[in-house]
């Protein structure tokens, strides 16, 4: 049995995601409106503490790439990263393994190639989300003194 996977990517300004739209599979064709283009996508690593879901984009250093990657950077463009397992033959997607949503944060190149950092849209270490208050109603009683034997 033989399995193949692919990258679907749509980046853009908020509200326009699907500025430019991207696969990494079918060499030279679009699908699904994704053109080709030879890209990695490095997933998303969090660390025990879930406070980092961040993941990167390779690209070749080609004028198409540079064209849009320092807007892209400057002003904290979207990016959506499908990852699925397709079809050889037809090119048909069989089944979406993995999205991952993320805002690109940082960025740079050098001769041959182009690295976009993607950082969690919803980062709940960093992102100051407002802490959850504890109610009687969802956890019972709540004890006022450090001093519980069981």
């Amino acid at each position: 049995m033989e399995f193949a996977y692919g990258n679907f990517l749509s980046l853009g300004p908020s509200g326009d995601i699907d500025r430019y739209r991207f696969q990494n599979y079918a060499i030279n064709e679009s699908v699904n409106g994704h053109l080709f283009l030879p890209f990695a996508f490095s997933g998303a690593v969090a660390t025990l503490q879930g406070d980092n879901l961040d993941a990167a984009l390779q690209f070749p250093n080609i004028p198409l790439t540079r064209s849009w990657a320092t807007d892209a950077l400057n002003n904290l463009w979207v990016a959506k990263t499908t990852t699925v397992l397709w079809n050889t033959t037809t090119k048909a997607i069989e089944r979406t393994l993995y999205e991952y949503w993320g805002c690109c944060a940082s960025g740079g190149w050098n001769e041959t190639g182009l690295e976009v950092q993607l950082n969690s849209l919803l980062d709940a270490v960093s992102g100051n989300i407002p802490g959850r208050r504890l109610h009687l109603d969802q956890v019972g009683n709540i004890p006022f003194t450090a001093q519980i034997s069981v």
